[in-house]
């Protein structure tokens, strides 16, 4: 996917996970989303589970939430999963995409300290 392809889709969603990926991306952080697909609920379940091993040994999470409610409210549907990593401050954002990728659907972003 091009930069300017996924900041534009970006710029479409509103919320803080959203707006610092973009700017990650923006100021050239590496990035990639991949072809393959997985069911919404599946991340969701998964994600869910994450989250509460972060909040357990205290890692921010910068948009979790936001994203594991997106990803239960997409059900079943299949999703692309892409993500971004910037190095100052070192943080991986986790984005997930629709199927033919037109659509972010949900955004989060993992301190890395």
């Amino acid at each position: 996917m091009e930069r300017e392809a996924l900041l534009r889709l970006l710029d479409e969603v509103p919320g803080e996970a959203f707006v610092a990926c973009k700017d990650a991306i923006r100021a050239g952080a590496d990035y990639v989303v991949w072809d393959d697909t997985v069911p919404a609920d599946q991340l969701a379940r998964s994600y869910s589970r994450r989250a509460q091993h972060m909040a357990k040994i205290g890692t921010p999470m910068l948009g979790g939430d936001d994203a594991i409610a997106r990803l239960q409210i997409a059900g079943g549907r299949p999703l692309r999963i892409g993500e971004a990593k910037v190095e100052d401050p070192p943080t991986h954002f986790q984005l997930f995409l629709t199927a033919d990728a037109t659509r972010v659907v949900a955004c989060l972003g993992i301190d890395q300290r």
